[in-house]
């Protein structure tokens, strides 16, 4: 028999930008990022916070957030560095464990950034199979 976690996520919100998943049975809570870029940051801070507000709306203590930010483009000019800044705390808040999953060392290191200045404690790692683990573990 395998323990290697078999999730099930339902699609439950999604617009250009990001889909929200959530698969009860695992508590977990899907962010995934899609490729299309913002056109300014006006886009970005109106549907981020989209994604935020359907967010407000779960029950974050029961689940853990997993950020599929591999499909994302990078982006690390200062006023999308501040209106990310402005962001994360209402995004994260609340959720048992956070998890992010990458596809480039780069994005590694910007995730890496992003935590220390949050204080905020979470898994970047582009192995899924390792977050799953992480993010269903107790305590």
């Amino acid at each position: 028999m395998s323990d290697r976690l078999v999730p099930a996520p339902k699609q439950v919100w999604q617009n250009d930008y990001y889909a929200v998943l959530v698969d009860a049975q695992l508590g977990i809570v899907w962010n995934v990022r899609s490729s299309k870029p913002f056109a300014s940051l006006e886009e970005l801070d109106t549907r981020m916070g989209a994604v935020v507000d359907y967010m407000d709306g779960l029950d974050r203590p029961r689940y853990s957030l997993l950020l599929d930010i591999r499909a994302g483009p990078g982006r690390n000019d200062p006023e999308f560095e501040a209106a990310i800044t402005r962001l994360r705390p209402r995004w994260f808040r609340g959720f048992r464990r956070i998890g992010v999953l990458v596809q480039t060392v780069v994005g590694a290191m910007q995730a890496q950034r992003y935590a220390r200045q949050d204080g905020v404690r979470r898994l970047i790692t582009s192995d899924e199979a390792a977050l799953l683990r992480y993010l269903t573990q107790q305590g």
